[in-house]
């Protein structure tokens, strides 16, 4: 998998099948063609499998594990989980073949380089952002495949763990296998592997279960290399560090390390620090959130959907008929009527329209005073006075509700559903939360963005025609969510309307940290403390720094007593933007229209005249009097 060269035996892989060579047949099946990559946990050869007829590689273990039940046992058992994994960015694992002298794990070849050994190729040896932006697409892409549909967990991901092919397409190598072969050595020889310590969080030092967060924070370690070519802890005590010290942001470590290029965009700042974070809660809750973040293009796997459960009556029946073929033809025929009847029961009492009913109706977190007096007409009718903008046609409210996770705990504040008139034209009572429902609770930046909540996925920013299954503005708390995929849509005044996507189980609480696009800038004023407008909303006071939509923006500076300025100021997100506003006093202008106008030369003239005549008024008497 690896296009290494080198001698074919060294140190590390003195522990690999002494005097294998190119050429040798093993296995009674793969000949062996040239080495691709060598480390402590084994040799990688390129081999053609001849009962496939195919070019694998072929990862030799070391006889440590070969001759141990027990670490051979527990290779075994990850390579059978990693032959479930079947997605195109991740390598595919074949077979896991062994005989009295050694063992090997046959995978797919892939015929490329890591992303090692491709930075250090680069002038600077590490990448820019928007070098690596479609791998890293790929990569969130797997994880989420791997984490949230096929539950496994990497557990060693690093630049040398990631490939990328001829066709430009990333792999990720070594699916769990890698941390087996390691943990089964430290087992049965005083010899481990430290390479992978720069890119281990700090519970996977202390030893806690793995966990879907090691991966993340991998993936933090990982990028953070790539984009400084330095991982965030190096030298010295490198496991202190990972549990005690903040690491430098990029930008820092790029300066000083003199490399010099496009500046990293905040964002990614911002991501790559939150997957470091020591605390597992405080990381981004899955890859996909990590894409999210990153504002990537690309579709992002998400858990698969949950459905609830269903009746299929149809194979009921079958197999009741079945069944009951032996019994008497009259005893059947009575059975299969009684069933018949009972399926009838339920379709007439699990009406399918609640399951429709979610696209159409507008559910709202309501105090319980006023849960019972709202009535469908009136909440059209506050609807209807919201302003909207066309092509984000939802209405909005705002919710007061405390902020539960499911199940609810006693509150004096409930979540309620809209209720749907009967045929008598009384107002169904709302049924209580489901306990398998979920909690979304939904965080925007900046915060006050309204949303709209719809069931499945939805392409594109242009929403249906049916009214949203729950509306509001951040930050909420959407409780009571049935387990499936969603597509919730963002509107803030000044920025551009967004989407976003996620997946909810059973009885979870999941947090959803929405940013739209933005950048920086940092403002100023001479005097300081004028405030800042964004159109008519107040930003605050200079000196600040704030985040601003991307594009051309037009901010006014006020201040008592002063003229107005104004700036047209230009926001991406790859700078921070710098904005100074000279503000003037305004009675400097006021004393310019105030100041005498030529009449006053005539004044002066007069008075020369009085007194060259001995007070005598000048001609005509009129003007001469206005002058005295």
């Amino acid at each position: 998998m690896f296009t290494v060269s080198g001698p074919e035996e060294d140190g590390e892989s003195g522990q690999t099948m002494r005097g294998v060579v190119g050429g040798t047949r093993l296995f009674g099946r793969f000949t062996l063609q040239k080495v691709l990559g060598r480390g402590g946990m084994g040799v990688v050869w390129l081999a053609q499998d001849e009962r496939l007829d195919r070019l694998v590689a072929l990862k030799l273990v070391p006889e440590s594990i070969s001759f141990d039940a027990s670490a051979q046992e527990d290779l075994k058992r990850e390579t059978r989980k990693s032959l479930l994994l079947t997605h195109p960015n991740i390598v595919r694992i074949f077979d896991f073949v062994e005989d009295e002298h050694s063992a090997a794990i046959s995978m797919e070849y892939v015929d490329g380089a890591t992303l090692s050994s491709l930075r250090v190729k680069k002038p600077n040896k590490c990448f820019e952002a928007q070098e690596i932006a479609p791998w890293v697409t790929s990569l969130c892409d797997a994880l989420s495949y791997a984490h949230q549909s096929a539950k496994l967990v990497h557990r060693d991901l690093k630049p040398a763990n990631l490939m990328v092919n001829s066709r430009s397409e990333l792999k990720i190598t070594d699916f769990g296998i890698a941390c087996t072969l390691r943990d089964s050595m430290s087992y049965v020889s005083v010899r481990t592997s430290s390479g992978t310590l720069n890119y281990m969080s700090p519970q996977q030092l202390l030893g806690e279960d793995p966990s879907h967060s090691d991966d993340i924070y991998a993936v933090g370690a990982t990028l953070y290399e790539m984009l400084s070519s330095k991982p965030p802890f190096y030298g010295g005590d490198v496991a202190s560090q990972v549990r005690e010290v903040i690491a430098p942001t990029i930008s820092q470590r790029r300066a000083k390390l003199g490399i010099k290029g496009a500046s990293i965009p905040k964002y990614w700042e911002e991501t790559i620090a939150a997957c470091l974070a020591k605390e597992p809660e405080k990381r981004p809750r899955t890859a996909a959130d990590i894409a999210r973040r990153f504002r990537l293009g690309g579709t992002v796997r998400l858990g698969e959907l949950k459905s609830g459960p269903t009746l299929n009556f149809a194979e009921l029946f079958s197999a009741f008929r079945e069944k009951t073929r032996a019994i008497d033809s009259r005893l059947a025929t009575l059975a299969g009527g009684t069933m018949a009847l009972i399926a009838a029961l339920i379709i007439v009492f699990h009406h399918p329209k609640s399951a429709t009913s979610d696209f159409a109706a507008t559910k709202t977190v309501a105090p319980a005073s006023q849960a019972a007096s709202r009535s469908r007409s009136s909440h059209q009718e506050k609807q209807s006075i919201l302003t909207v903008p066309r092509t984000l046609a939802y209405a909005t409210e705002k919710s007061d509700a405390v902020t539960t996770a499911p199940p609810p705990p006693p509150s004096t504040k409930t979540v309620s559903v809209e209720p749907a008139a009967n045929a008598d034209g009384g107002a169904s009572v709302p049924s209580p939360a489901n306990r398998e429902n979920a909690t979304i609770i939904l965080n925007t930046t900046p915060p006050g963005a309204s949303f709209a909540v719809y069931a499945g996925v939805i392409a594109g920013k242009s929403l249906p025609q049916a009214a949203p299954l729950r509306s509001g503005t951040a930050p909420d708390s959407i409780a009571d969510v049935p387990p499936g995929r969603y597509t919730l849509f963002f509107h803030n005044d000044g920025w551009p309307d967004d989407r976003a996507e996620v997946s909810v189980s059973a009885g979870e609480s999941v947090p959803v940290d929405y940013t739209f696009p933005h950048g920086s800038a940092t403002v100023s004023s001479t005097p300081d403390g004028a405030e800042i407008f964004l159109g008519t909303r107040s930003l605050g006071k200079t000196p600040l720094t704030i985040d601003l939509p991307l594009g051309k923006q037009k901010l006014v500076a006020k201040m008592p007593d002063l003229s107005d300025r104004s700036q047209l100021v230009t926001i991406d997100s790859a700078s921070i933007a710098t904005v100074n506003f000279q503000l003037r006093p305004q009675s400097h202008s006021s004393h310019a229209k105030s100041t005498p106008t030529p009449p006053s030369t005539f004044g002066k003239i007069g008075q020369s005249l009085k007194h060259v005549f001995g007070g005598k008024e000048p001609t005509p008497a009129a003007r001469g009097r206005r002058s005295n």
